[in-house]
Parts: structure tokens; sequence; C-alpha cells
């Protein structure tokens, strides 16, 4: 089959200037999700990859981004070039993707097995791939690590520039028509079916890729801590996990976060308060997966009650499972019960019930390392690059062969 790919991932290089400068977190994440994809689907499909690469507006950023195109095994990446500033950037964006899609249907014209794969809903490209696709009747699918609406909450919104205020409405609103208008979908969680696949097109639930790429497995000397990684922010509760450390009395357990994020001030001011707690900022993948073997036991304490939990699957999971370290989570609608199996969870969202729980599992060596063990078979196993790229091209060879939609899983 061949495959016009639109995505984040980008060369080697350009990922490492980003990790050096402490790109956001859930962009490296993406990076090492849609590096896996590639890997994989490249094995069983050609594929011509088209980078739609993100960068914050100038003067944050460069004026221009106009990169050559760069081999990849046996295919290149091509990039969508864009002058970086507001609305010309998007309508670069457009056109962009407008005649990557035009070129590569004129080059295909002979095949009949082929689609557009978008990995992200992002407005400008997705024009592009639904309006062009449905003009040269080529399918479209399309995958969502999350929600746009959550991205454009009230009080996301109240902090905006003026002029973007001014475009959100229908912005929101073409959003939110383009993403029920692909053919087939990927989902990172089973409710947001519902939300973007209202006509039940043929879609797959997949967490994400497992990617052990320059990661080492081997185990590590465990010491007495409690690890987060990711982005620090307060809408993921960062708050909580600092809430609930409060709590916890036992003089010889440290706190070790990794990351950035709005709580970055915030922890700053806890860490000059408790010498137990230690922040260590943005590191690279491998540094901070280094620390995950070590610590004892790693959480994630995101509210159950946030709506944005059904619609989500946190990226940290696969890491966290693969590190070989307990997993402590609440219970959150956006991970699959198949999970659970493998991690310690709470029914509480009290701080000093959860602290209680944690203390008690701490007391346990044998339990905690029986447990990781078993985490991380889990994600090795199951999760991996071959096996979740099975069912995606499941997804495909079904709407090819125009198969009827039925649930997927």
């Amino acid at each position: 089959m061949n495959i016009l790919y639109f995505g984040g991932f980008c060369d080697e290089e350009l990922y490492k200037q980003d990790e050096k400068i402490g790109q956001k977190p859930y962009r490296i994440a993406h990076y090492t999700y849609e590096k896996a994809f590639c890997s994989e689907m490249h094995k069983i499909n050609r594929m011509d990859i088209i980078s739609v690469y993100p960068m914050e507006n100038f003067p944050k950023n460069n004026f221009l981004f106009w990169r050559k195109k760069v081999k990849y095994k046996n295919t290149t990446i091509k990039y969508l070039k864009f002058i970086n500033v507001p609305f010309l950037k998007q309508i670069m964006y457009f056109l962009g993707a407008c005649y990557q899609i035009i070129l590569w249907s004129i080059k295909n014209r002979k095949e009949k097995e082929k689609c557009i794969f978008s990995n992200k809903h992002y407005v400008p490209v997705s024009l592009a791939v639904v309006v062009i696709g449905k003009i040269l009747g080529i399918k479209k699918i399309v995958t969502f690590t999350d929600l746009s609406l959550f991205s454009y909450s009230k009080q996301k919104i109240a902090k905006m520039k003026l002029y973007k205020k001014i475009i959100i409405k229908p912005y929101i609103k073409l959003t939110n028509k383009l993403q029920t208008s692909y053919d087939g979908y990927i989902l990172f969680s089973e409710p947001m079916n519902k939300i973007v696949n209202p006509k039940n097109k043929p879609y797959i639930v997949m967490e994400g890729i497992y990617n052990s790429s320059n990661i080492n497995l081997n185990p590590s000397v465990k010491k007495n801590a409690i690890a987060h990684a990711g982005t620090l922010n307060k809408e993921v509760a960062i708050d909580k996990i600092l809430d609930v450390f409060e709590n916890i009395h036992n003089e010889n357990i440290e706190l070790w976060l990794f990351g950035k994020g709005d709580m970055e001030q915030e922890i700053q001011k806890m860490v000059q308060q408790d010498s137990r707690i230690k922040y260590f900022g943005f590191l690279p993948r491998h540094e901070v997966f280094e620390y995950l073997k070590q610590a004892k036991l790693l959480v994630n304490l995101r509210d159950p009650k946030d709506i944005y939990t059904k619609y989500s699957f946190p990226s940290k999971t696969f890491e966290y499972m693969a590190s070989g370290t307990p997993f402590f989570t609440t219970k959150l609608g956006g991970i699959p019960k198949e999970y659970y199996d493998y991690l310690y969870t709470t029914e509480s969202y009290d701080s000093k019930e959860i602290a209680l729980q944690i203390e008690q599992l701490l007391q346990n060596n044998e339990e905690l390392n029986k447990k990781g063990k078993l985490a991380q078979e889990f994600i090795i196993s199951k999760k991996n690059a071959r096996e979740q790229i099975k069912k995606v091209n499941t997804l495909l060879k079904d709407k090819m062969n125009n198969q009827v939609a039925k649930k997927g899983t």
C-alpha cells in the first residue's frame, strides 16, 4: 500500500536540537511515538513522509523554516516550508500540504491501494487532506492522541492574544467539522470515538507505541525515591503530587521531579522548604529513564473527575512501565482495563490516604520488584511497534477493501 504521511516526525539532527534546548515534554513524547510508528510502518508499506514541523512563532524562534528534504531509510522526509509568523505560517502549511497531496497523487495515479495518513489533527493540514483527498477520491486516515476541545477551554481562551480571541470561534467550528470528515480513525482512548467519529467509520484504539530506541532496559540499583517525569503543569495534578508528598513523613523517602511546566516556580519553593524534594529540570529521555529505573515507585495522580482524563492516554505510562519500576496511579477513563493488572491504583483522591498507601507499598521490596517486572514485560511484548502497527495495517486494509465499519480494540 502507498501512504502519504503527514506528521511531526523529523530527522535525528533536528530532534537532538529540540532535546538540547529543552523542547516541551509532550513534543519529545510525540516524536518518540512517531519514530516508532514510521520505522515499523515503513517495513510493511511504501511511505512518503511530509513533516509538519512545530515551531514557536517569531521572535521566539527563527523567522523562516526552509529545511531541505532528508533521506530516511528508503524514502525521504520532506518538510513543509513556512514563514514563521501567525496566519502566514498556517496559510503556507495549507498550501504546502495541498501541493504535496496533488504531486503525490499524480506520481501514484496508477496505484489502487493508497491513502493519506495524518498523525495529528492540525487544522491547516487537515483542511488540505480532507478537501483535496475528497476531490481526488483518496481515503483519509487520522490519529487522535488527544482532543482539541481541551486545547480551547475558557481559561485558555481568556489568556490568548486579542487576534486569537477574534478568530477562535470559527477556528473551533472548522476544527470540529474537519475531525468528523475522515474515513478511518486511530484513537488513543475509546471514549474519543463518540466525539470525533459520529458517523461510525472504521477505527481502532491504540494507546501509543513503546519505543525502546536508545534506551537501556537493564535494571538499576534502587534508591528510596518516588519519581514523576513529564509536563509539570497544575492541570495534570503536579500540585497533588506535592501535596501527597507533604503527607509522607518518612525522612528517608525522596521525591524526584523531571520536566518543565507552569509549576516550576512552586516546585522550586518546595525544594527550598523540603530537602527530600529533588528537581532535575528537563533532561534528555535516556537520562530520565535511568532515574526512573532507580526509583522505587513512579506516580501519576491526575484527578479522575477531570473530564479530559477520559479522552487521553498519559504517554508517560509506557515509559514508566517499561522502566521496571512499579507505577502508582489514579484510575483514569483513558487507560484501558487491561493495564490495571500491572499497576498500583487508588480509589481515593484524599492526599493523606494516598500518602499512607504509598508508604505501605514502599515497605515491600519483593512485591514492588515483581509488579514492576510484570509491567515491563507487558509493555515490551504487547505494545511494541510490531504489535501496534499490525492493528493499524488491519484498519488500512479494511478501509481499502471497503469492509463494513466495526468497532475496533
